[in-house]
Protein backbone atom coordinates (compact mmCIF):
# COMPACT_ATOMS: atom_id res chain seq x y z
CA UNK A 1 0.00 0.00 0.00
CA UNK A 2 1.83 3.13 -0.68
CA UNK A 3 1.58 6.40 1.51
CA UNK A 4 -0.03 9.04 0.13
CA UNK A 5 1.24 12.42 -0.88
CA UNK A 6 0.45 14.68 1.43
CA UNK A 7 -1.14 18.15 0.37
CA UNK A 8 -0.48 21.52 2.30
CA UNK A 9 -3.52 23.82 2.41
CA UNK A 10 -2.71 26.54 4.84
CA UNK A 11 -0.13 27.33 7.18
CA UNK A 12 0.10 29.62 10.11
CA UNK A 13 1.69 31.66 10.71
CA UNK A 14 2.18 33.11 7.53
CA UNK A 15 4.78 35.20 8.29
CA UNK A 16 7.33 36.55 10.70
CA UNK A 17 9.74 39.35 11.46
CA UNK A 18 13.62 39.04 11.39
CA UNK A 19 14.93 38.13 14.48
CA UNK A 20 12.13 36.65 16.22
CA UNK A 21 12.84 33.71 18.47
CA UNK A 22 11.98 29.77 17.71
CA UNK A 23 8.49 29.21 16.94
CA UNK A 24 5.74 26.59 16.31
CA UNK A 25 4.56 26.72 12.32
CA UNK A 26 1.21 24.75 11.98
CA UNK A 27 0.65 23.23 9.11
CA UNK A 28 -3.04 22.30 7.54
CA UNK A 29 -3.66 20.05 4.46
CA UNK A 30 -4.61 15.93 3.78
CA UNK A 31 -2.30 12.87 3.30
CA UNK A 32 -0.58 13.40 6.97
CA UNK A 33 0.56 10.69 8.60
CA UNK A 34 2.85 9.89 12.08
CA UNK A 35 6.03 9.80 10.04
CA UNK A 36 5.38 13.35 7.84
CA UNK A 37 8.10 15.57 7.62
CA UNK A 38 7.50 19.40 7.30
CA UNK A 39 10.68 21.18 5.70
CA UNK A 40 11.41 24.92 5.81
CA UNK A 41 13.36 25.58 2.74
CA UNK A 42 13.88 21.97 1.53
CA UNK A 43 15.22 21.35 5.75
CA UNK A 44 14.03 18.98 7.37
CA UNK A 45 12.86 20.12 10.49
CA UNK A 46 11.05 18.52 14.00
CA UNK A 47 7.61 17.54 13.07
CA UNK A 48 4.87 16.56 15.29
CA UNK A 49 1.96 15.05 13.87
CA UNK A 50 -1.46 16.44 15.22
CA UNK A 51 -3.95 14.26 12.96
CA UNK A 52 -3.80 13.16 8.86
CA UNK A 53 -5.20 17.31 8.44
CA UNK A 54 -3.01 19.10 10.60
CA UNK A 55 1.06 19.12 10.91
CA UNK A 56 3.15 21.45 13.69
CA UNK A 57 6.75 21.72 13.30
CA UNK A 58 9.32 23.65 15.60
CA UNK A 59 11.03 26.53 13.24
CA UNK A 60 14.38 28.02 14.31
CA UNK A 61 15.14 31.74 15.31
CA UNK A 62 17.94 30.76 12.61
CA UNK A 63 15.34 30.23 9.72
CA UNK A 64 14.35 33.77 10.39
CA UNK A 65 17.75 35.59 10.91
CA UNK A 66 17.33 37.22 7.03
CA UNK A 67 14.66 38.43 5.33
CA UNK A 68 12.88 36.69 2.20
CA UNK A 69 10.30 34.26 1.02
CA UNK A 70 10.55 30.74 2.43
CA UNK A 71 9.09 27.43 0.58
CA UNK A 72 7.29 24.96 3.55
CA UNK A 73 6.72 21.62 2.36
CA UNK A 74 5.51 18.34 4.09
CA UNK A 75 7.35 14.57 2.95
CA UNK A 76 5.76 11.32 3.36
CA UNK A 77 8.67 8.48 2.95
CA UNK A 78 8.09 5.73 0.49
CA UNK A 79 6.58 3.55 -0.78
CA UNK A 80 4.76 5.89 -2.73
CA UNK A 81 4.40 9.33 -0.41
CA UNK A 82 6.76 12.08 -1.82
CA UNK A 83 6.87 16.24 -0.72
CA UNK A 84 3.69 18.39 -1.24
CA UNK A 85 3.27 21.47 -3.13
CA UNK A 86 4.94 24.77 -1.38
CA UNK A 87 3.04 27.15 1.09
CA UNK A 88 5.38 30.43 1.45
CA UNK A 89 6.23 31.76 4.88
CA UNK A 90 7.90 35.37 4.55
CA UNK A 91 10.22 36.86 7.13
CA UNK A 92 9.83 40.23 7.00
CA UNK A 93 12.33 43.29 7.53
CA UNK A 94 11.43 45.74 10.49
CA UNK A 95 10.78 49.40 9.94
CA UNK A 96 14.12 50.76 11.33
CA UNK A 97 14.57 53.18 14.50
CA UNK A 98 17.31 56.11 14.82
CA UNK A 99 18.17 56.90 17.87
CA UNK A 100 21.44 59.09 17.25
CA UNK A 101 23.99 60.31 14.81
CA UNK A 102 27.62 60.97 15.30
CA UNK A 103 28.19 63.40 14.22
CA UNK A 104 25.01 65.48 14.37
CA UNK A 105 26.67 68.50 12.55
CA UNK A 106 29.17 69.44 10.13
CA UNK A 107 30.44 72.77 8.75
CA UNK A 108 29.87 73.77 5.37
CA UNK A 109 32.71 73.73 2.99
CA UNK A 110 34.50 70.64 5.13
CA UNK A 111 35.52 67.27 3.40
CA UNK A 112 33.18 64.33 3.13
CA UNK A 113 33.10 62.35 6.12
CA UNK A 114 31.86 58.63 7.82
CA UNK A 115 28.36 59.64 9.64
CA UNK A 116 27.71 56.62 12.45
CA UNK A 117 23.84 56.06 12.65
CA UNK A 118 22.39 54.35 15.78
CA UNK A 119 19.30 52.82 16.30
CA UNK A 120 17.85 49.62 16.16
CA UNK A 121 16.69 46.54 12.90
CA UNK A 122 18.91 47.58 11.00
CA UNK A 123 19.79 44.45 8.67
CA UNK A 124 23.03 43.84 6.31
CA UNK A 125 21.37 45.54 3.30
CA UNK A 126 19.69 48.85 5.22
CA UNK A 127 20.69 52.23 3.54
CA UNK A 128 21.28 55.19 4.99
CA UNK A 129 19.19 58.30 2.99
CA UNK A 130 20.53 61.66 3.31
CA UNK A 131 17.37 64.16 2.60
CA UNK A 132 16.54 60.96 1.00
CA UNK A 133 19.25 60.43 -1.44
CA UNK A 134 20.56 56.58 -0.27
CA UNK A 135 24.64 56.96 0.47
CA UNK A 136 27.13 54.41 0.73
CA UNK A 137 26.09 52.08 3.75
CA UNK A 138 28.14 49.90 5.97
CA UNK A 139 26.58 47.63 8.30
CA UNK A 140 28.24 47.17 10.91
CA UNK A 141 25.52 45.42 13.79
CA UNK A 142 21.91 45.69 13.81
CA UNK A 143 22.19 48.88 16.00
CA UNK A 144 24.45 50.47 14.15
CA UNK A 145 25.34 51.97 10.36
CA UNK A 146 28.30 53.97 8.82
CA UNK A 147 27.99 55.64 5.85
CA UNK A 148 29.82 58.47 3.85
CA UNK A 149 28.84 61.84 3.26
CA UNK A 150 30.50 63.24 -0.01
CA UNK A 151 31.49 66.66 0.82
CA UNK A 152 29.13 67.72 -1.72
CA UNK A 153 26.13 67.34 0.24
CA UNK A 154 27.84 69.84 2.97
CA UNK A 155 28.21 72.83 0.79
CA UNK A 156 25.81 75.28 1.74
CA UNK A 157 24.69 75.88 5.46
CA UNK A 158 21.36 74.33 6.17
CA UNK A 159 19.63 71.44 8.07
CA UNK A 160 19.11 67.76 6.57
CA UNK A 161 17.08 64.27 7.26
CA UNK A 162 18.65 61.54 8.09
CA UNK A 163 16.62 58.15 7.47
CA UNK A 164 17.08 54.45 7.09
CA UNK A 165 15.50 52.15 4.53
CA UNK A 166 15.11 48.69 5.00
CA UNK A 167 13.91 46.42 1.93
CA UNK A 168 10.66 44.26 1.27
CA UNK A 169 9.82 42.24 2.41
CA UNK A 170 8.76 44.25 4.86
CA UNK A 171 11.03 47.03 6.04
CA UNK A 172 10.33 50.95 5.35
CA UNK A 173 12.32 53.96 5.78
CA UNK A 174 13.42 54.98 9.51
CA UNK A 175 11.98 57.94 11.28
CA UNK A 176 14.18 61.33 10.71
CA UNK A 177 17.43 62.32 12.24
CA UNK A 178 18.39 66.03 11.63
CA UNK A 179 22.27 66.58 10.70
CA UNK A 180 22.58 70.14 10.46
CA UNK A 181 25.62 71.91 8.07
CA UNK A 182 27.01 74.97 9.98
CA UNK A 183 28.51 77.96 8.08
CA UNK A 184 31.83 78.60 9.42
CA UNK A 185 32.73 81.22 11.78
CA UNK A 186 35.02 83.86 9.88
CA UNK A 187 38.39 84.62 10.92
CA UNK A 188 40.39 87.87 9.29
CA UNK A 189 44.04 87.81 8.70
CA UNK A 190 44.53 91.17 7.21
CA UNK A 191 42.43 94.63 5.75
CA UNK A 192 43.50 96.84 3.24
CA UNK A 193 44.19 99.95 3.17
CA UNK A 194 44.40 99.60 7.20
CA UNK A 195 44.16 103.65 7.39
CA UNK A 196 42.58 106.44 5.65
CA UNK A 197 42.69 110.43 6.10
CA UNK A 198 39.60 112.73 6.57
CA UNK A 199 39.19 114.08 3.54
CA UNK A 200 40.13 111.43 1.06
CA UNK A 201 38.51 110.19 -1.76
CA UNK A 202 35.99 107.84 -1.38
CA UNK A 203 37.71 103.88 -1.22
CA UNK A 204 36.92 100.25 -1.69
CA UNK A 205 38.04 98.53 1.80
CA UNK A 206 39.50 94.50 1.65
CA UNK A 207 39.36 92.28 4.06
CA UNK A 208 41.25 88.82 3.80
CA UNK A 209 41.12 85.98 6.04
CA UNK A 210 38.86 82.81 6.00
CA UNK A 211 35.06 80.85 6.76
CA UNK A 212 34.06 83.70 4.06
CA UNK A 213 30.57 82.51 2.23
CA UNK A 214 28.40 84.43 -0.03
CA UNK A 215 26.17 85.37 2.98
CA UNK A 216 29.14 87.04 4.80
CA UNK A 217 28.65 91.14 6.19
CA UNK A 218 31.50 93.47 6.94
CA UNK A 219 30.36 95.13 9.50
CA UNK A 220 32.41 98.55 10.67
CA UNK A 221 31.89 99.30 14.34
CA UNK A 222 28.84 96.86 14.47
CA UNK A 223 27.03 98.28 11.33
CA UNK A 224 26.30 95.76 8.37
CA UNK A 225 27.95 97.70 5.55
CA UNK A 226 27.08 96.22 1.90
CA UNK A 227 29.32 93.43 0.67
CA UNK A 228 30.82 92.12 -1.79
CA UNK A 229 32.03 88.38 -1.32
CA UNK A 230 35.09 87.70 -3.81
CA UNK A 231 36.09 84.37 -2.31
CA UNK A 232 36.05 82.38 0.49
CA UNK A 233 39.28 84.39 1.63
CA UNK A 234 38.47 87.88 0.70
CA UNK A 235 35.39 90.72 0.67
CA UNK A 236 34.91 94.06 -0.21
CA UNK A 237 33.20 97.38 0.96
CA UNK A 238 33.44 100.66 -0.77
CA UNK A 239 33.37 103.04 1.61
CA UNK A 240 31.99 107.00 1.17
CA UNK A 241 32.38 108.80 2.82
CA UNK A 242 35.29 108.43 4.67
CA UNK A 243 34.54 108.84 7.95
CA UNK A 244 35.12 111.48 10.51
CA UNK A 245 38.71 110.64 12.69
CA UNK A 246 39.26 107.98 14.72
CA UNK A 247 39.93 104.12 15.04
CA UNK A 248 36.51 101.36 13.50
CA UNK A 249 36.51 97.96 14.20
CA UNK A 250 36.31 95.94 11.10
CA UNK A 251 34.39 92.36 11.47
CA UNK A 252 32.68 89.74 9.57
CA UNK A 253 29.35 88.29 10.22
CA UNK A 254 28.56 84.71 9.01
CA UNK A 255 24.55 83.83 9.49
CA UNK A 256 22.97 80.87 11.34
CA UNK A 257 23.28 77.95 11.42
CA UNK A 258 26.37 78.09 13.12
CA UNK A 259 28.52 81.49 11.80
CA UNK A 260 29.21 84.22 14.17
CA UNK A 261 31.21 87.42 14.37
CA UNK A 262 34.74 87.14 13.61
CA UNK A 263 37.91 88.95 15.60
CA UNK A 264 38.43 92.73 15.23
CA UNK A 265 40.56 94.00 12.81
CA UNK A 266 41.08 98.15 13.27
CA UNK A 267 40.88 100.60 10.73
CA UNK A 268 42.39 104.38 11.54
CA UNK A 269 41.11 107.53 10.15
CA UNK A 270 43.32 109.97 10.83
CA UNK A 271 42.98 114.29 10.92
Amino acid sequence: VNIPLPTITTISPTSKPVGDPDFTLTVNGTGFIPTSVVNFNGSARTTTYVSDVQLTAQILSSDLAVAGAFNITVTNPAPGGGTSNAQVLTVNNLVPLIISTSPDSATAGNPGFTLTVNGSDFVFNSVVNFDGASKSTTYVSSTQLTAFIPASDIVIAGTHSITVTNPAPGGGTSNAATFTVNNPLPTITTISPTSKTVGDLDFTLTVNGTGFITSSTINIQGLGATTTFVSSTQLTTFISPVPAAGNYNITVVNPLPGGGTSNAATFTVNN
